[in-house]
């Protein structure tokens, strides 16, 4: 591969995952019921609607999920394949760049909320201030995970463990679920 073929399959890789990734924080924010009064939520919302704006009026949501939200990542991560496969000379058919673009946003989903967990934790040992807005961020944005864990794990001797074991989960995902869907995806 040459170097402006590494120079042009890193800025691909680099300005879609950031594209998906501000998708993906909200997406969640939406399964999180995060409101628009915070400045970090605006800044998302803002970014991603011009973008989405158009593909909601015609894929509709279903339940909380924002399907259009999730075709469009879906979509974003494909092109990306195709760009960075075009670039380092790699081909593979239909199914297996849907698979493998699935199993992207999948390890993408699983590593925001690794991510997000671990500022919280971080924070959470300096500054645990309810009021600071990256916390409250992370905080409302973790809560689906963390709470459920949270009630069936009790804090032992004053140590809450909960985030130590969604965390050892997301990574059993990491390996069980989306090694196994790339690997299917590289075949086809």
């Amino acid at each position: 591969m040459t170097y402006l073929a590494q120079a042009a399959a890193f800025l691909t890789d680099v300005l879609f995952g950031i594209a998906v990734f501000i998708l993906m924080l909200r997406f969640l924010m939406q399964l999180a019921n995060i409101g628009l009064n915070h400045p970090l939520t605006q800044f998302i919302y803002h970014a991603t609607t011009p973008l989405l704006q158009p593909l909601q009026r015609v894929v509709p949501r279903w339940r909380t999920l924002d399907l259009a939200c999730l075709l469009l990542m879906l979509v974003l991560k494909v092109l990306a394949l195709l760009l960075l496969g075009w670039f380092m000379g790699r081909q593979h058919g239909f199914f297996g760049l849907l698979v493998l673009a699935f199993a992207d946003l999948l390890s993408t989903l699983i590593y925001v909320l690794i991510f997000s967990i671990i500022i919280q934790v971080v924070i959470s040992w300096v500054n645990p201030d309810p009021y600071n807005p990256v916390y409250s961020f992370v905080a409302r944005l973790n809560a689906p995970l963390i709470s459920p864990v949270r009630r069936r794990v009790p804090p032992f001797h004053g140590i809450d463990f909960s985030a130590f074991i969604v965390l050892m989960l997301l990574q059993l995902a990491l390996i069980l679920l989306v090694a196994p869907l790339t690997h299917v995806g590289q075949m086809l």
